[in-house]
């Protein structure tokens, strides 16, 4: 009897734009590592787990859209307080057929926040980070840093890639771990400093997706 065929590695991207860099040739550099590091997950047979920011849900829904089918496994996590304002193209269960809308609108934004940020890392088993906003966030700390810190709890040997080339707090944390190794992914000297430093999307997103193979047939 041959072997099922593993369910794909699920990859958790926690990805936003800076308020810094909003309506700068930066904010469309992040739209670019977002929009290659998703063709390339997506290219490579694993599956995606993210909330639903506005400025993030509408560059997956086009990936996927432009790929036809098979569609990829997708897990899309949204706020039920701001469902109201969610961005047109999460509610096409075309694309998005696990949408889970979350959360209690009754409850202070911070908390809130947990009940979004909790299943998603805890279903994921590696994660990206892209950017995210250093000023201006909502809850007590930088979004991007609060779902860094929870992933590492659950998965405290998961593999993580902080994409520092699109600035951010992802770059912020780069710049914290000082020379640690708070990513444990399989990426070492030269790959290692792409990851951190380049600005060629394209070949960042190649280097997450190989290093990924080594993971997406484990438990």
């Amino acid at each position: 009897m041959s072997n099922p065929t593993p369910a794909p590695l699920p990859v958790l991207l926690s990805a936003s734009v800076p308020d810094e860099v909003i309506g700068t040739p930066e904010a469309q550099r992040l739209y670019d590592y977002v929009a290659a590091i998703v063709a390339a997950l997506f290219d490579a047979g694993l599956s995606l787990v993210f909330g639903g920011h506005p400025t993030i849900t509408p560059l997956v829904h086009q990936a996927v859209r432009a790929r036809g089918e098979p569609r990829p496994s997708i897990d899309l996590f949204q706020l039920e307080r701001f469902r109201g304002e969610a961005p047109p193209e999460a509610l096409d269960g075309t694309v998005f057929e696990r949408l889970h809308w979350v959360g209690d609108p009754a409850l202070p934004i911070a908390a809130d926040l947990a009940n979004l940020r909790e299943p998603m890392v805890a279903l994921a088993r590696a994660a990206i980070f892209i950017g995210g906003k250093t000023t201006g966030f909502q809850g007590g700390k930088p979004g991007i840093r609060d779902e860094f810190e929870r992933f590492r709890t659950h998965h405290p040997t998961g593999p993580v890639y902080l994409v520092g080339g699109a600035g951010g707090e992802t770059a912020r944390i780069v710049t914290d771990a000082n020379g640690q190794d708070w990513e444990c992914n399989g990426l070492q000297g030269e790959a290692r400093a792409v990851l951190h430093d380049s600005h060629a999307e394209h070949i960042v997103a190649a280097v997450i997706a190989r290093d990924l193979e080594r993971y997406r047939r484990q438990p």
